[in-house]
């Protein structure tokens, strides 16, 4: 075959077979005109000044951070399709965990926690971050010891309003109206019998793709045993 029929065969299997585009989804974005959940392809460079950051996670759950100044294809070195998913969410809680302990330090209180029996239930007895999709209903769970009748109290952190409702001792938990849903990136302090609680709360874009996605973004954003639960169990 001659050199140029070779050339020919190559550009139309290139034509045929385009490169497979890695989607990457921004969790983070510093000083860009980006929304969190926004989809990017991967491959293409994107261009960061000085000061700006990028945190993305990929479709099998990888998480890439990117600082200015810089040029980099994201997901350059990130080959499309091929994840072992319960590997990857098994390696994701793992790897946070180990993290949790780097340098004899103790950076969350997650592993001590008792499981969830869903991933997105606001655990009112537990302060921090707290991850719930955007699209969905805010339900509360305070555990499944056995408990009377209480009432929960719930204000913004500015203390620009005070809700208060009954909280049956049947029932673990409690589902919040739509005029009562909690807000992204906003605080609040909860209380439930006698101490106050501090929670922070974060809207997961239900667009997604994958369950791996999922918690490689509630990881970032420091929703640990959330991410678990949705590991172990799924959506």
């Amino acid at each position: 075959m001659t050199r140029s029929a070779i050339l020919l065969v190559l550009a139309l299997v290139g034509w045929c077979f385009p490169a497979l585009a890695v989607e990457v989804y921004v969790v983070e974005a510093k000083g860009l005109d980006l929304a969190p959940g926004q989809v990017l392809d991967g491959g293409k460079p994107i261009s960061l000044a000085l000061g700006q950051k990028l945190v993305l996670v990929t479709s099998d759950g990888r998480t890439i951070k990117l600082k200015g100044p810089s040029e980099a294809a994201p997901a350059a070195e990130v080959q499309a399709g091929g994840a072992d998913m319960a590997k990857s969410l098994k390696g994701l809680v793992a790897a946070r965990a180990a993290d949790t302990t780097s340098a004899g330090v103790v950076r969350s209180n997650a592993e001590k926690r008792p499981p969830l029996p869903e991933p997105w239930l606001v655990d009112v007895r537990h302060g921090g971050n707290h991850c719930l999709l955007s699209d969905a209903e805010t339900v509360l769970w305070r555990g499944t010891e056995r408990r009377g009748d209480e009432e929960i109290e719930i204000s913004p952190a500015d203390r620009s309003w005070l809700a208060k409702a009954p909280w049956p001792g049947n029932s673990d938990r409690l589902a919040l109206p739509p005029s009562l849903k909690l807000q992204d990136g906003k605080a609040y302090k909860v209380i439930l019998g006698k101490a106050p609680v501090a929670i922070t709360i974060h809207a997961v874009p239900a667009g997604l793709g994958t369950d791996a996605a999922l918690v490689a973004w509630m990881l970032e954003l420091g929703c640990e045993t959330q991410a678990q639960a949705l590991a172990v169990g799924g959506r």
